[in-house]
């Protein structure tokens, strides 16, 4: 409906957290019996959520939320696994340079009309602008993207980082525009004009703020962002310009 901001969580993910803090209880107490000796409490819990998030990535194809979950679960079992010896950094970096290589192969956006790619230490930005289509991807770090010209759709991919994109010189096809935002351990700023009506659909949040919304709608306005995705462990705000 016009005018109205509303909160959606499909029931499929409600059952798959719930499946999962479930799980984290029964290790709770399987830990205090004395079952997992030599590992940690919340080494457990952090190692499902890490699962978590490995499964929604493999759902909606990110590769990043993939390789960096994989890699941190090495990290946080090393020792279980004997594999102390490429945790922290070699493990982070394989993470980081299959995730780049992985991207270059299997691009998410077709009709691609120009590229920009952006990589300074551990920090990797990455660009794909189609025909009304425009894709942001970071990892590691903190960028800031603006979106310019008629666009009807916008996907942004966060993770471990924190991206900031702005609406200013953006114009809605049909004064209507879809965005998806998957984000892991990570921040996305949307800033969008005053004017904007923004409504959120088939939004899903896991151990984080979620979603934050400080733009005030107006009812009746002529140019509507629909907003869906995923935050794990982050959070999504929208603010006014």
């Amino acid at each position: 409906m016009k005018g109205e901001f509303s909160f959606t969580v499909n029931k499929g993910s409600k059952v798959f957290w719930g499946i999962l803090l479930l799980l984290g209880a029964v290790a709770f107490l399987v830990s205090k019996l004395g079952f997992f000796e030599g590992i940690g409490f919340w080494s457990i819990l952090f190692s499902i959520g890490l699962v978590a998030i490995l499964v929604n990535s493999l759902v909606r194809g990110s590769w990043g939320g993939i390789l960096f979950s994989l890699a941190f679960l090495v990290i946080v079992n090393d020792k279980l696994l004997k594999l102390e010896a490429i945790t922290p950094w070699p493990v982070l970096g394989t993470a980081l340079l299959g995730t780049i290589g992985l991207n270059l192969l299997f691009p998410k956006v077709h009709r691609i009309k120009s590229y920009k790619l952006i990589a300074g230490g551990e920090h990797t930005t990455r660009d794909f602008v189609s025909e009304e289509r425009v894709s942001y991807q970071n990892a590691f770090g903190s960028t800031v993207k603006y979106v310019t010209g008629e666009v009807s759709r916008i996907h942004l991919d966060n993770a471990f980082g924190t991206m900031e994109v702005y609406f200013s010189d953006a114009v809605l096809k049909d004064h209507m525009a879809n965005v998806k935002v998957d984000s892991a351990f990570g921040r996305v700023v949307l800033y969008v004009p005053e004017s904007w009506q923004v409504i959120s659909e088939h939004m899903e949040t896991a151990f984080g703020n979620g979603m934050i919304m400080e733009h005030k709608n107006n009812p009746g306005a002529e140019d509507t962002l629909y907003v869906s995705g995923d935050i794990s462990f982050g959070a999504l705000l929208i603010t006014t310009m």
